[in-house]
Protein backbone atom coordinates (compact mmCIF):
# COMPACT_ATOMS: atom_id res chain seq x y z
CA UNK A 1 0.00 0.00 0.00
CA UNK A 2 2.90 2.36 0.55
CA UNK A 3 3.96 2.62 -2.72
CA UNK A 4 0.88 3.76 -3.72
CA UNK A 5 1.22 6.75 -1.74
CA UNK A 6 4.47 7.44 -2.03
CA UNK A 7 5.52 10.81 -3.13
CA UNK A 8 8.30 10.98 -6.50
CA UNK A 9 11.76 12.26 -5.43
CA UNK A 10 13.44 15.52 -6.85
CA UNK A 11 16.32 15.40 -8.18
CA UNK A 12 18.82 18.44 -8.17
CA UNK A 13 20.62 18.77 -11.40
CA UNK A 14 23.52 20.67 -12.02
CA UNK A 15 23.38 24.18 -14.76
CA UNK A 16 26.36 22.32 -16.82
CA UNK A 17 24.09 19.42 -17.42
CA UNK A 18 21.06 20.83 -18.16
CA UNK A 19 22.95 23.13 -20.66
CA UNK A 20 24.09 19.58 -21.95
CA UNK A 21 20.85 17.78 -22.37
CA UNK A 22 19.14 21.08 -23.84
CA UNK A 23 21.97 21.02 -26.45
CA UNK A 24 21.54 17.32 -26.86
CA UNK A 25 18.06 16.82 -27.11
CA UNK A 26 15.68 19.48 -28.84
CA UNK A 27 12.55 17.39 -27.68
CA UNK A 28 13.59 19.97 -24.79
CA UNK A 29 13.50 23.34 -26.13
CA UNK A 30 9.72 24.18 -25.08
CA UNK A 31 7.88 27.34 -26.24
CA UNK A 32 9.84 29.68 -23.51
CA UNK A 33 13.00 28.45 -22.39
CA UNK A 34 14.36 29.76 -19.12
CA UNK A 35 17.99 29.31 -18.38
CA UNK A 36 18.09 32.39 -15.98
CA UNK A 37 21.21 32.09 -13.78
CA UNK A 38 22.53 28.98 -15.38
CA UNK A 39 26.31 30.85 -15.58
CA UNK A 40 26.86 30.07 -19.59
CA UNK A 41 29.14 32.35 -20.28
CA UNK A 42 31.60 30.49 -23.38
CA UNK A 43 29.36 27.75 -23.32
CA UNK A 44 27.49 29.64 -25.70
CA UNK A 45 29.04 28.20 -28.92
CA UNK A 46 28.37 27.58 -32.47
CA UNK A 47 26.23 24.26 -31.12
CA UNK A 48 24.08 25.86 -29.18
CA UNK A 49 23.20 28.76 -31.41
CA UNK A 50 22.54 26.02 -34.35
CA UNK A 51 20.25 24.41 -31.75
CA UNK A 52 18.49 27.48 -30.89
CA UNK A 53 18.21 28.15 -34.79
CA UNK A 54 16.58 24.66 -35.04
CA UNK A 55 14.27 24.89 -32.41
CA UNK A 56 10.64 24.87 -34.06
CA UNK A 57 8.48 25.77 -31.38
CA UNK A 58 10.59 28.13 -28.76
CA UNK A 59 9.39 31.67 -28.90
CA UNK A 60 10.93 33.07 -25.70
CA UNK A 61 14.69 32.85 -24.91
CA UNK A 62 15.86 33.96 -21.40
CA UNK A 63 19.57 34.37 -20.98
CA UNK A 64 19.82 36.53 -18.05
CA UNK A 65 22.34 36.23 -15.29
CA UNK A 66 24.26 34.36 -17.50
CA UNK A 67 27.99 35.77 -17.62
CA UNK A 68 27.88 36.63 -21.56
CA UNK A 69 29.64 39.09 -23.12
CA UNK A 70 30.63 40.34 -26.39
CA UNK A 71 31.83 37.15 -28.08
CA UNK A 72 28.61 35.30 -26.89
CA UNK A 73 26.73 37.72 -28.94
CA UNK A 74 28.49 36.67 -31.78
CA UNK A 75 26.47 33.33 -31.32
CA UNK A 76 23.23 35.10 -30.52
CA UNK A 77 23.60 37.34 -33.46
CA UNK A 78 23.71 34.21 -35.67
CA UNK A 79 20.68 33.34 -34.17
CA UNK A 80 18.83 36.50 -34.76
CA UNK A 81 19.41 36.84 -38.38
CA UNK A 82 18.42 32.88 -38.22
CA UNK A 83 15.88 31.89 -36.13
CA UNK A 84 12.63 31.85 -37.45
CA UNK A 85 10.38 31.47 -34.26
CA UNK A 86 12.54 33.10 -31.63
CA UNK A 87 10.35 36.29 -31.43
CA UNK A 88 11.67 37.28 -27.67
CA UNK A 89 15.24 37.36 -26.26
CA UNK A 90 16.20 38.06 -23.10
CA UNK A 91 19.90 39.32 -21.82
CA UNK A 92 19.19 41.41 -18.81
CA UNK A 93 22.30 41.42 -16.14
CA UNK A 94 24.96 40.06 -18.54
CA UNK A 95 28.59 41.70 -19.49
CA UNK A 96 27.66 42.83 -22.59
CA UNK A 97 29.47 46.35 -23.96
CA UNK A 98 29.70 48.31 -27.06
CA UNK A 99 31.00 45.37 -29.13
CA UNK A 100 28.12 43.14 -28.30
CA UNK A 101 25.44 45.52 -28.98
CA UNK A 102 26.93 46.19 -32.11
CA UNK A 103 26.76 42.60 -33.28
CA UNK A 104 22.92 42.31 -31.95
CA UNK A 105 22.38 45.29 -33.79
CA UNK A 106 24.50 44.22 -37.37
CA UNK A 107 22.10 41.24 -36.94
CA UNK A 108 18.67 43.09 -36.49
CA UNK A 109 19.39 45.31 -39.47
CA UNK A 110 17.73 43.78 -42.07
CA UNK A 111 20.00 42.47 -45.66
CA UNK A 112 18.72 43.68 -48.89
CA UNK A 113 16.26 42.06 -50.60
CA UNK A 114 15.69 39.90 -47.48
CA UNK A 115 12.42 39.97 -44.74
CA UNK A 116 13.38 41.77 -41.73
CA UNK A 117 14.39 39.12 -38.96
CA UNK A 118 11.73 37.65 -36.49
CA UNK A 119 12.90 38.87 -33.40
CA UNK A 120 9.90 41.64 -31.70
CA UNK A 121 11.66 41.87 -28.23
CA UNK A 122 15.21 42.32 -27.05
CA UNK A 123 16.22 43.08 -23.37
CA UNK A 124 18.90 44.13 -22.25
CA UNK A 125 18.38 46.11 -19.22
CA UNK A 126 21.45 46.14 -16.78
CA UNK A 127 24.50 45.89 -19.20
CA UNK A 128 27.04 48.42 -19.96
CA UNK A 129 26.76 48.98 -23.78
CA UNK A 130 27.38 52.81 -23.49
CA UNK A 131 26.52 55.41 -26.03
CA UNK A 132 28.06 53.66 -29.31
CA UNK A 133 26.33 50.59 -28.27
CA UNK A 134 22.94 52.47 -28.37
CA UNK A 135 24.10 54.41 -31.54
CA UNK A 136 24.32 50.69 -33.14
CA UNK A 137 20.99 50.06 -31.81
CA UNK A 138 19.34 53.13 -32.60
CA UNK A 139 20.42 52.68 -36.26
CA UNK A 140 18.64 49.42 -36.74
CA UNK A 141 15.79 50.67 -35.40
CA UNK A 142 15.63 52.81 -38.24
CA UNK A 143 14.68 50.00 -40.68
CA UNK A 144 13.81 47.44 -38.74
CA UNK A 145 9.72 46.83 -38.81
CA UNK A 146 9.31 43.87 -36.49
CA UNK A 147 11.00 45.30 -33.51
CA UNK A 148 8.03 46.10 -30.90
CA UNK A 149 10.34 46.42 -27.37
CA UNK A 150 14.09 47.34 -27.22
CA UNK A 151 14.59 47.44 -23.20
CA UNK A 152 18.32 49.44 -22.75
CA UNK A 153 17.50 50.67 -19.13
CA UNK A 154 20.50 51.12 -17.18
CA UNK A 155 23.46 50.48 -19.74
CA UNK A 156 24.92 54.00 -18.95
CA UNK A 157 24.10 55.18 -22.96
CA UNK A 158 24.46 58.56 -21.37
CA UNK A 159 23.54 62.10 -23.18
CA UNK A 160 25.34 60.69 -26.07
CA UNK A 161 23.35 57.55 -26.76
CA UNK A 162 20.08 59.60 -26.14
CA UNK A 163 20.85 61.87 -28.48
CA UNK A 164 21.72 58.92 -30.88
CA UNK A 165 18.49 57.27 -30.48
CA UNK A 166 16.51 60.97 -30.83
CA UNK A 167 18.24 61.61 -33.98
CA UNK A 168 17.25 58.66 -35.87
CA UNK A 169 13.70 58.55 -34.54
CA UNK A 170 11.19 57.48 -37.52
CA UNK A 171 7.79 58.38 -37.83
CA UNK A 172 5.80 55.50 -37.93
CA UNK A 173 7.18 53.38 -35.02
CA UNK A 174 3.73 51.08 -33.95
CA UNK A 175 1.68 51.85 -31.70
CA UNK A 176 2.90 49.14 -29.45
CA UNK A 177 6.53 50.08 -29.48
CA UNK A 178 8.47 50.35 -26.34
CA UNK A 179 11.66 51.99 -26.14
CA UNK A 180 13.00 51.64 -22.41
CA UNK A 181 16.22 54.14 -21.85
CA UNK A 182 15.46 54.64 -18.55
CA UNK A 183 18.41 55.01 -15.53
CA UNK A 184 21.37 55.63 -18.22
CA UNK A 185 23.34 58.10 -16.33
CA UNK A 186 22.05 61.61 -18.03
CA UNK A 187 23.50 64.89 -17.49
CA UNK A 188 20.35 67.33 -17.92
CA UNK A 189 22.25 70.52 -17.41
CA UNK A 190 24.62 69.34 -20.16
CA UNK A 191 24.64 72.88 -22.57
CA UNK A 192 26.22 71.23 -25.64
CA UNK A 193 23.20 69.39 -25.76
CA UNK A 194 20.50 71.11 -27.45
CA UNK A 195 17.40 69.66 -25.58
CA UNK A 196 14.65 71.74 -27.47
CA UNK A 197 16.07 70.10 -30.53
CA UNK A 198 15.90 66.59 -29.25
CA UNK A 199 12.27 67.41 -28.07
CA UNK A 200 11.35 68.70 -31.57
CA UNK A 201 12.49 65.46 -33.38
CA UNK A 202 10.63 63.30 -30.27
CA UNK A 203 7.59 65.14 -31.32
CA UNK A 204 8.13 64.41 -34.96
CA UNK A 205 7.85 60.82 -34.44
CA UNK A 206 4.71 60.72 -32.48
CA UNK A 207 6.82 58.84 -29.82
CA UNK A 208 4.88 59.31 -26.59
CA UNK A 209 8.03 60.15 -23.55
CA UNK A 210 5.61 58.52 -20.56
CA UNK A 211 3.73 55.84 -22.55
CA UNK A 212 -0.10 57.36 -22.12
CA UNK A 213 -0.92 56.54 -25.79
CA UNK A 214 0.83 55.82 -28.90
CA UNK A 215 4.63 54.39 -29.05
CA UNK A 216 5.93 54.90 -26.13
CA UNK A 217 9.96 56.12 -25.36
CA UNK A 218 10.37 55.42 -21.45
CA UNK A 219 12.85 57.57 -19.10
CA UNK A 220 13.96 60.00 -21.84
CA UNK A 221 14.87 63.24 -19.46
CA UNK A 222 12.87 65.85 -21.99
CA UNK A 223 9.74 64.05 -20.06
CA UNK A 224 10.71 65.87 -17.14
CA UNK A 225 12.77 68.80 -18.38
CA UNK A 226 11.09 70.37 -21.34
CA UNK A 227 7.42 70.98 -21.21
Amino acid sequence: MGALFSKKKLCWVPDHRKLEDLIDDSQRWKTAVDMTGWQIQSSLTDRFSSQMIESRGTVEVNLSFNGLGDDECDELAKVIKQSKTIKRLILENNHIHEKGAQALAQALTPETGKEDPHLEVLVLRNNSIGSEGATAISQALTCNRTLRKVDMYWNNIGNKGLEAICNTLRPDFPRDFVLDVRYNGYDVDDTSIDWQEMMKKVNQSNINLEGTSGPTLLGHPLAYRCT
